[in-house]
């Protein structure tokens, strides 16, 4: 049964782009508008909190989750930042001032909001975790599957060994590199690359994601059974870092039957996870 909703799911949204959304959409490309993304205009009337919407390792631009925000009334910018054209084939060395034309483009359209809110899920939570802590503009970050860490890139070839997800200023982030302790033909699947990589790290502490310095409410949603990485266990230890900045608040809801991205409940307007979902992405 489970399946059978994910493929259901997956056939909606690549047949009916537009599906159960009143809101216009504007495709952006990097040679018309530096980042390449689609926008979900909504009534000039609306009051909601304007958002990002960045995916995960699936690359491309997160029309699923975009439109699930944008159909609940939200203007909403879903921001790819590989795999389409112009931009990398790959998820390695991302540069960090990519996010900020789409953030000063969103921001011209929407001048009276001084707060956006970013979602993300897995590498899209990694990331957005990275870019509230940088920019205080972001006072809302609703992150599904998060990191507390940031981590190599993934590249095609699993040979090759990735440098670091993001880049800023020119510089790779700090990360934490892929050392198993399990040669790799031992691992049971990526979970026990990234928990064995994490339990594993040297990079003093310098990977860790400052989520103490995000200015304003954090939402993390994390699944038990996550056959990707430690997202339960990465959770936590952000919503401990974020105790030290009384102007914060984290909150962790855990679902422990769930996998990495929440069996897509998220997406699906009959469940309770749906309905708190967007209740975070509102703010409350």
């Amino acid at each position: 049964m489970k399946l059978e909703r994910k493929v259901l799911l997956l056939i909606l949204t690549y047949l009916f782009p537009t599906l159960a959304i009143g809101s216009a959409i504007q495709n952006l490309t990097v040679e018309e508008n530096g980042f390449v993304g689609h926008y979900y205009e909504q009534s000039a009337s609306s009051s909601k909190q304007p958002v990002i919407v960045l995916g995960g390792s699936e690359g491309g631009i997160p029309t699923r989750l975009a439109q699930v925000i944008a159909s609940n009334g939200f203007p909403t910018l879903a921001v790819a930042y590989f795999k389409e054209d112009s931009l990398p084939d790959e998820l390695e060395k991302i540069p960090l001032e990519y996010f900020e034309k789409a953030r000063d483009w969103l921001h011209l359209r929407h001048p009276k909001d001084n707060s956006f809110t970013l979602v993300g899920w897995s590498k899209g939570a990694e990331l957005s975790l990275i870019l509230a802590s940088k920019d205080a503009i972001y006072n809302r970050v609703v992150a599904i599957a998060p990191s507390s860490v940031v981590w190599a890139g993934i590249l095609n070839d699993w040979q090759k060994t990735p440098g670091s997800s993001w880049t800023f200023e020119q510089q790779e982030l700090p990360y934490v590199h892929f050392n198993p302790t399990s040669a790799v033909n031992g691992l049971n699947g990526l979970n026990d690359l990234y928990s064995q990589s994490l339990a594993n790290r040297q990079d003093s502490g310098k990977a860790t994601i400052k989520s103490e310095e995000i200015l304003g409410s954090v939402f993390l949603y994390s699944g038990g059974e996550d056959e990707i990485w430690p997202s339960s266990l990465m959770a936590e230890v952000i919503c401990q870092r974020m105790e030290r900045n009384e102007s914060s608040t984290c909150k962790h809801f855990n679902y422990p039957a769930l996998d990495h991205l929440l069996d897509y409940k998220i997406l699906d307007e009959s469940e309770k996870l749906y309905r708190e979902f967007i209740k975070s992405v509102g703010g409350g």
